[in-house]
């Protein structure tokens, strides 16, 4: 019997204003200049209504194989390390794609197409905090999920981290129809929209 994918629409987040000040360098509220802090205040306020996170996970049968070779359910086989030592242990492997959806992003074109490239890039800003807070909430599910079936959770690893090749991605997606929440794989492995997420979380 094929996995069941779960679909996660909507995926509940939410993009605390620190994260967005992060991505754009300032570590305290007080570095940011009044006029540029309004700016922020008026991108997030405008960003959070262009949000539409979702996210599509499966369980998956994963074989680790000293010293360095991991298969997940027959069609991601990596001789990635760091992947292995990710990994090492675990019977299940939860893996995921999601995605803030189009919107935020398309936003971001347009407000560099229009010559407003502050604007333009506070807004990207906020897309990526957002991506980021997608992560956060993945991994909150994962964990409960994985803990009703009496694992252990790993933290999430992606395509792309350390030494595993970013063209694990492409099987990763097909094995979560990651196609049923809008998001395709390019070529060269890479996820659209931009803001999407994929990876992988052991069950121990």
């Amino acid at each position: 019997m094929s996995p069941q994918i779960v679909v996660l629409d909507p995926l509940p987040i939410e993009v605390p204003r620190p994260l967005v000040l992060l991505r754009l360098g300032y570590r305290r509220p007080d570095q940011v200049p009044e006029r540029t802090a309004l700016l922020i205040d008026a991108v997030i306020a405008h960003g959070a209504g262009l949000l539409a996170p979702r996210a599509v996970c499966g369980e998956f049968d994963v074989v680790t194989v000293p010293p360095d070779r991991v298969q997940i359910a027959g069609a991601i086989r990596s001789a990635s390390k760091s992947l292995h030592e990710r990994l090492d242990g675990c019977r299940r492997a939860l893996l995921f794609a999601a995605t803030i959806g189009p919107a935020a992003e398309a936003w971001v074109h347009e407000l560099a197409e229009a010559g407003e490239m502050t604007r333009s890039l506070l807004a990207d800003a906020y897309a990526s905090a957002a991506a980021i807070a997608m992560g956060t909430a993945i991994e909150r599910a994962a964990l409960l999920r994985l803990k009703e079936a009496g694992l252990e959770a790993t933290k999430r690893y992606a395509p792309g981290y350390g030494d595993w090749d970013l063209s694990d991605q492409t099987p990763l997606c097909a094995l979560v129809e990651a196609s049923r929440i809008g998001i395709t794989v390019t070529e060269d492995h890479l996820m659209i929209p931009a803001k999407s997420l994929s990876g992988v979380i052991g069950g121990r």
